[in-house]
């Protein structure tokens, strides 16, 4: 503010969903790096662990209905691929349900195969 002071809307003191390409992609993830911080514990190394690491978000698709998803074997299918649901029980139009996170050597890759295999998990009734 003009007079120096700080003013704050909004603090949020945990992981968000921009890191979750940490689980997978670096050698200590966002969510390890949380808990060593609040309990005052030496923090992990940053280090990427591949060339390139991508997460694509699964958003439920349709009228609201019982979530079942659908396709997980064709997405597990390559190399390197990680799906992560978050066990919700019914799925919406654009919900956020899960998400993919794909390693490849470049990141480019990684973000292709992270694309494709979002695009194999569906839910009933779709």
């Amino acid at each position: 503010m003009p007079d120096g002071s700080l003013v704050v809307n909004e603090l949020a003191p945990r992981v968000h969903n921009s890191g979750h390409w940490t689980i997978e992609g670096a050698a200590t993830s966002q969510f390890e790096q949380h808990i060593r911080a609040i309990c005052g514990l030496p923090l992990g190394a940053t280090d990427l662990r591949t060339g390139g690491a991508a997460t694509v978000n699964l958003l439920g698709r349709g009228p609201d209905r019982p979530a079942h998803p659908t396709g997980l074997a064709a997405a597990l299918a390559g190399d390197d691929t990680h799906v992560h649901l978050y066990d919700k029980r019914r799925v919406f139009e654009r919900r956020k349900m899960g998400h993919v996170t794909a390693l490849a050597d470049h990141p480019e890759d990684a973000l292709i195969r992270a694309c494709e295999a979002a695009a194999c998990i569906g839910w009933d009734g779709e």
